[in-house]
């Protein structure tokens, strides 16, 4: 599993990439994670070693290219089927989802 920094980049570089189609910069990248760059590119290193990213140290971060957009293997929480629960148990999303 990746560490905060590095799940939130992935997410950024993958949806800016798909809104803006290219690649933020690393201004860009401080301004929408609110990290420094020094973590910022701790954080691109540590795609680049999981291999989520490719991206070369000595080159710019708009050169980076996405290799998955998505965490892998993180086990996602199912959803309960609308009248197996007691209806005062769940979240308030339930009310807004199953309701």
């Amino acid at each position: 599993m990746l560490d905060d920094t590095s799940r939130k980049l992935l997410r950024i570089i993958s949806q800016f990439r798909y809104h803006f189609r290219r690649m933020p910069n690393i201004k860009e990248l401080g301004r929408l994670s609110g990290r420094h760059p020094a973590e910022i590119i701790k954080g691109f290193k540590v795609l680049a070693a999981e291999h989520y990213i490719v991206w070369d140290v000595s080159t710019p971060i708009e050169t980076t290219i996405i290799i998955d957009n998505w965490e892998r293997n993180v086990p996602y929480e199912k959803t309960p089927q609308q009248g197996t629960e007691n209806e005062r148990s769940g979240t308030n999303i339930d009310y807004w989802l199953y309701h």
